[in-house]
């Protein structure tokens, strides 16, 4: 049988892994709440792209004219 001093360090770590995998789990729900951010979704993304390049053009066609 292994003494206390032997044990302590391997629940202790033990308990550690469960509470880093009990976080990781909440935090994933929390984020599965919240769902993408409207910033973050690709068509988001490319709709802004979008702005900008029509942003752009007008620019352009502004400084041309």
């Amino acid at each position: 049988m292994k003494h206390a001093s032997q044990l302590f360090p391997i629940a202790l770590q033990e308990l550690i892994e469960i509470g880093e995998k009990a976080r990781k789990q909440r935090e994933d729900r929390e984020r599965a709440k919240h769902g993408a951010r409207p910033r973050e979704t690709r068509a988001c993304m490319h709709g802004a792209c979008e702005e900008k390049q029509a942003k752009q053009l007008q620019l352009e066609l502004q400084t041309r004219i």
